[in-house]
């Protein structure tokens, strides 16, 4: 029997190649690019006015643990610009970091909807094609109902 539901396995939702479609599609191109710039704007304006950094991959590395919140404690910021650019980063961080994992929470949710819906279909299919499923297919079916069982 030709299936009438045959399905490819699509790429894996956690695959790194799979967050940038997501993002995309979610439109929060806007916020990634503010948040490059802001990193970059606050890693420059910290290299310049903070004494004990030293250039802006040291400053680069502060902000990152400020974004990150890992705080090694390594480098601090003493002036007062220093410390408004890294709640500046901070706070924009947290809503940055919190869109995009509800972005990709969401996108998970609706692959999974998407798979148990299609799988659903799959299923309504072989039943409605019962006669013309091999003795092979309808082992593979019953035990798909087996394993259905014991789930619910």
């Amino acid at each position: 029997m030709t299936n009438h539901a045959e399905k490819r396995t699509p790429r894996s939702a956690m695959h790194p190649r799979a967050i940038l479609p997501v993002i995309r599609a979610a439109g929060l191109g806007p916020w990634v690019l503010a948040f490059v710039v802001l990193f970059i704007v606050t890693s420059l304006v910290v290299a310049r006015v903070e004494p004990q950094i030293q250039g802006f991959g040291t400053a680069a590395w502060l902000m990152f643990q400020v974004v990150s919140t890992i705080g090694l404690g390594d480098f601090t910021c003493t002036t007062g610009i220093g410390r408004a650019m890294a709640m500046l980063l901070s706070a924009y961080s947290i809503l940055f970091l919190a869109l995009i994992t509800g972005v990709m929470v969401s996108y998970c949710n609706e692959r999974m909807r998407f798979q148990r819906d299609t799988s659903i279909a799959h299923f309504i299919d072989q039943l409605e094609h019962l006669p013309e499923l091999s003795p092979e297919e309808l082992a593979a079916l019953s035990e798909k109902i087996k394993r259905f069982r014991h789930r619910t």
